[in-house]
């Protein structure tokens, strides 16, 4: 009998090391997403002095009818596709820049690499201070060189989304920029040198050498920009708390609302298995466009 087990874990001896780990994950991962669909099907309303109740898809026909949750959504898409976009832009320019050698290079690289090690909370105090209408640097800039008023970045509802962007890009497009000098050093020199003779320019070279031979690698960090981007909270919560009104309240910060604040925690349990379907939905696209890439 002892013969025969010894037999049986030398042969899945892989998965008695792996089965602590799979168990770990199933308890952290898999339980909650389980609990939260289970939840989403109930009204459970923790102010309310009624028990919990089983009522179906109601919470999801009541998100569908609800216009704050489509303008959130909106939001939510606003953030992930301009912060996407300028993440992009900086951090493969960038990239590209520092590819190649000069004095001062490294130090300068270690610079720009400095948003993505600071703690997001303090970036958002940083920026409410860059912001702060009165005694802020950025109006300060604006009053007395370019001689404009000052713009109130976080109370005005116009320009309150855009500036959250703008710190959430500043926070990671370093991130963008790693990995572009990451990507760019397993590219051949003899590439570039041989579209060099041809005549070619550095436009040239970059949008038909470097871009496709860095596709793959963009498409992946961009969708985990996505999936973070969806998921931003603690700026939109130091900056403005999701106003002034609700110009700045994303899905996840809706979702927050309903479960943290009012404790409706089966409309918030439906939400947040309707913002990880959006989030699904995006990645599965951009997985398949990184597939074809390879």
């Amino acid at each position: 009998m002892l013969g025969h087990m010894r037999q049986w874990a030398n042969r899945n001896i892989g998965g008695l090391f792996l089965a602590p780990s799979f168990i770990i994950i199933i308890l952290i991962c898999a339980f909650p997403l389980i609990y939260s669909i289970y939840m989403s099907f109930f009204s459970w309303e923790l102010a309310s002095p009624l028990p919990k109740r089983f009522i179906g898809v109601e919470n999801y026909l009541n998100i569908f009818q609800d216009s704050r949750f489509w303008f959130s959504l909106l939001r939510s898409i606003y953030i992930v596709g301009l912060g996407a976009i300028l993440q992009m832009v900086l951090g493969f320019s960038l990239g590209i820049l520092l590819n190649r050698e000069f004095k001062g290079r490294n130090i300068l690289t270690s610079f720009f690499l400095i948003p993505v090690v600071i703690s997001p909370v303090v970036i958002a105090f940083m920026w409410k201070m860059i912001y702060s209408e009165q005694y802020g640097p950025l109006n300060y800039i604006l009053n007395v060189v370019f001689y404009l008023k000052s713009v109130p970045w976080l109370s005005n509802t116009s320009v309150a989304l855009l500036s959250i962007v703008i710190a959430n890009s500043w926070e990671w497009f370093p991130l963008i920029l790693l990995v572009t000098m990451g990507g760019l050093q397993n590219i051949p020199d003899d590439y570039i040198h041989a579209a060099q003779i041809d005549g070619a320019s550095g436009w040239q070279i970059t949008r038909w050498i470097i871009i496709p031979l860095l596709a793959p690698v963009l498409l992946t960090i961009t969708l985990i920009r996505i999936i973070e981007d969806f998921k931003l909270f603690d700026l939109i919560y130091v900056l403005t708390h999701g106003g002034p009104g609700m110009s700045t309240e994303t899905l996840n910060y809706l979702t927050y609302l309903k479960g943290f604040k009012f404790f409706s925690f089966g409309y918030s349990s439906a939400l947040s298995i309707l913002q990880m379907i959006v989030v699904i939905g995006i990645a599965a696209m951009l997985v398949k466009k990184i597939l074809i890439k390879d």
